[in-house]
């Protein structure tokens, strides 16, 4: 019987599938996007916010998003995925989707106006969904991947909102968009299995 105690944590665990490095996860910031021409920029990596271009906005990974997040712009050092080769538009990514080398992304600088819309990789006004990127910290950095989950509002006057984001911190590392912490399951089943354990110990 105690054989079997032991072996509850380990079976629950050997369940598990193997973590990832590190997901970094910004928390729920809820930044208003603006319906202006500037809107809003954000910095992935260090969370902050302008409501104007930053000087480091091709030297830093800063996503720019305007007029509600409408228009969506890039710079250098972080691309967004888009819906195929050589074309611009932002693709909405369902959440659990991968984000990783496989991914096509934006060739460069790049500005989205065509990702509002009824088609499955489109946007839909005030309906959250999710943007996956690549980035490097520096010019001469490696690649890392990362998702960012906003709403749009096309509605001419209200703000739109970046909700959060999150990136794996292992270089070249694919992650599920819309997962902070991967070892989530791992704590609840270890949990699970806790309680078990404490119950058979009882009996």
């Amino acid at each position: 019987m105690k054989c079997l105690q032991l072996l509850l944590p380990m079976a629950l665990l050997g369940a598990i599938p193997t973590a990832h490095g590190a997901i970094v996860y910004s928390g729920l910031q809820n930044i208003a996007i603006p319906y202006t021409f500037s809107g809003v920029y954000v910095n992935i990596q260090t969370l902050g916010t302008s409501f104007n271009q930053p000087a480091d906005f091709d030297t830093s990974p800063w996503l720019n998003l305007d007029f509600g997040g409408v228009d969506i712009s890039n710079g250098v050092l972080i691309t967004p995925i888009v819906i195929g080769v050589g074309l611009d538009q932002v693709s909405n990514l369902s959440g659990g989707s991968t984000v990783g080398p496989a991914g096509i992304f934006a060739s460069g600088p790049n500005a989205s106006t065509s990702h509002l819309g009824p088609a499955v990789d489109q946007f839909q006004s005030n309906t959250p969904g999710y943007i996956g990127f690549s980035f490097n910290a520096s010019p001469a950095g490696p690649t890392n991947y990362g998702w960012m989950r906003i709403s749009i509002n096309d509605s001419g006057t209200g703000n739109g909102t970046v909700h959060d984001w999150a990136y794996e911190d292992v270089a070249s590392t694919s992650l599920p968009a819309g997962v902070p912490e991967p070892t989530g399951l791992a704590l609840i089943l270890w949990g699970i299995s806790s309680v078990l354990l404490r119950r058979a110990r009882a009996s």
